[in-house]
């Protein structure tokens, strides 16, 4: 089985394409602003292969979405230059993950899918560390049962934040500090080595919190289009995965078509 998945992102859209799972290649990335050029050349790109991939069904087409007012846009996109109809993950598909939390329906389907395709890859206690416009730490038991977590500002959001609610501090360049930075020797310095040291010592500190609570070190999943630069020199990380979300709402879609 093939599917064309589609992850709506704050800042970005990934398009990838999955067959049993599993990607043959990376993902395909665009900003809101190129939905209606590149993305749609994307898109159909990516449908012809599948249809190549998947020459004796019918591929699907599965969007997961943290950005309500363009899931209807891209439906229409799909259906416009594609004549096909696409199913969203958590509105059409359930996402089928345990949850162990007080209101499910507060919880964004991207936590929920990058949680699924780690647990379903390494079948055992996870930390996700989803870095974006938000960074997310979220955690998954032995059990597969998703525990909850918690929310941070994203790199660049601190960054504007801190420009646009001060009087005379620029927009930080978010340039990650040397491995042996300490102090920022001027304002843009401190700035970086402010947000990049603060988002990093959450992260550890989360971790280590997650890991008492499960009574042993977790493996540590990145994802998102800011995750190696903020994350990668930390020694923190025992995956990096860039398409963990697509990955998931592909096994959402697998799930529940299988045996069709």
């Amino acid at each position: 089985m093939s599917v064309v998945a589609i992850d709506i992102g704050n800042s970005r859209i990934g398009l990838g394409l999955f067959t049993e799972g599993t990607a043959a290649d990376p993902a395909l990335r665009y900003t809101h602003e190129q939905i209606d050029s590149d993305l749609t050349a994307g898109l159909l790109d990516l449908w012809a292969k599948a249809n190549v991939a998947d020459p004796k069904g019918t591929p699907g087409l599965v969007i997961a979405s943290v950005v309500p007012e363009l899931t209807g846009r891209i439906e229409r996109l799909i259906k416009s230059s594609l004549g096909e109809r696409a199913v969203v993950a958590g509105r059409d598909l359930a996402v089928p993950m345990k949850l162990d939390l007080t209101d499910s329906s507060t919880v964004g389907t991207d936590r929920l899918l990058a949680a699924l395709a780690a647990y379903v890859n390494l079948e055992s206690s996870c930390v996700i560390v989803h870095a974006g416009t938000a960074l997310v730490v979220d955690c998954v038991d032995p059990n597969g049962v998703f525990k909850g977590g918690a929310i941070f500002p994203g790199v660049k959001l601190c960054g504007r934040a801190l420009h646009e609610f001060t009087a005379q501090l620029p927009l930080p360049s978010f340039t990650p500090p040397e491995d042996e930075a300490v102090f920022g020797r001027d304002t843009q310095g401190a700035l970086n080595v402010g947000i990049y040291v603060g988002l990093r010592g959450a992260a550890r500190e989360l971790i280590e919190r997650f890991a008492a609570v499960l009574g042993h070190w977790p493996h540590v999943v990145a994802c998102g289009g800011d995750a190696r630069t903020l994350l990668e020199a930390t020694g923190l990380i025992d995956s990096m995965v860039p398409d963990l979300v697509l990955q998931g709402a592909a096994l959402t879609w697998e799930h529940h078509n299988r045996g069709r």
